[in-house]
Parts: structure tokens; sequence; C-alpha cells
């Protein structure tokens, strides 16, 4: 009995491998089909020009991505640039306001200093009839009356004068 049992046992192994070399050779057989299809799918589209074309088109391809990317970096660079000109135009704009308030600021000191001549120099301002263009004050005097200098008068001869000048 024993040796029927043994005998089964290896029947079972013979039967077991048979079914594995038979899944094997079916998967074989299986992508052969599969690539055949494929290779007449290849060969039925009027389109497809052969491997060198393919490859061609794949190196086409990969210069526009390329390209594409380079033009990606460059835009970027400029708008980098763009943007710290734009950044350096405000602070130049800004700089130049700062300069021009103190400036003015400068400038207003300078009119304030001018209306009081005296508080910038450490004098007092002058007083008198003298700074008031009054009498004694060489500038803006004005007299009343007629004006009369020495030598002939402004006014004009009238008949009746009776100094006459020597011809």
């Amino acid at each position: 009995m024993n040796q029927g049992i043994e005998n089964v046992q290896q029947q079972m192994k013979f039967f077991n491998s048979n079914v594995s070399q038979t899944t094997q050779l079916l998967d074989i057989w299986i992508r052969i089909l599969s690539q055949t299809a494929h290779n007449q799918a290849f060969l039925a589209n009027d389109e497809w020009q052969g491997s060198s074309m393919d490859t061609a088109k794949l190196n086409d391809l990969v210069q526009r991505d390329r390209t594409r990317q380079e033009e990606a970096e460059r835009r970027a660079k400029e708008s980098e640039f763009q943007r710290e000109r734009m950044l350096a135009e405000a602070r130049e704009r800004e700089r130049l306001k700062a300069e021009m308030a103190a400036a003015s600021e400068s400038v207003a000191r300078q009119q304030q200093n001018t209306f009081r001549p005296g508080i910038a120099t450490g004098r007092r301002p002058p007083l008198g009839p003298a700074a008031r263009g009054g009498r004694g004050g060489a500038r803006g005097s004005s007299a009343r009356g007629r004006g009369r200098g020495r030598g002939v008068s402004s006014a004009s001869s009238a008949t009746g004068s009776r100094i006459r000048p020597p011809r």
C-alpha cells in the first residue's frame, strides 16, 4: 500500500509540473500575440514613418521642451530684473522726495532767518528812523515840496522874473 501511495504522489507531482509548464507557455504566447498586434497597428498606421522618424520626432519634442524651459527661465529672470528695477526706482523717488523735503525745509529756515536778520548773526536788528527810511537814512528818503538843488531851478522860468541868464 505504501508503494501505491508513493505512485499517486509521483503522478500528482508530474501533473503539477505539466500544469506549470503549460502556464508558462501560455504566458509566452500571450506576449507574442500582444506584440504582433502592436506591430500590426504600427504597420497599418499611414502616419508612421519608421523608427528613425520616431527618434527624430522625440528629439524635436525634447528640443521644444528645453526651449520652453529656457524661455520660462529667461522670463523669470527678466521679471526679477524688472521687479528689482522698479524697487530701485521707488527707492530713488523716495530719496529724491526726502531731499526735496529737506531742501524746502532748509529754504524755509533761511527765509525765517532772512526775515529776522539780527537773530541769525547774533545782532539786534537796527531800530529808529534810519531803519525805517526816515530822517538820517540814505535810502528811500523822500523830500516834501518842490525839490530844488543848486544851480538852475527846475521850475519853468516865468516872464516876470527879474534875473536874466547871461548871453
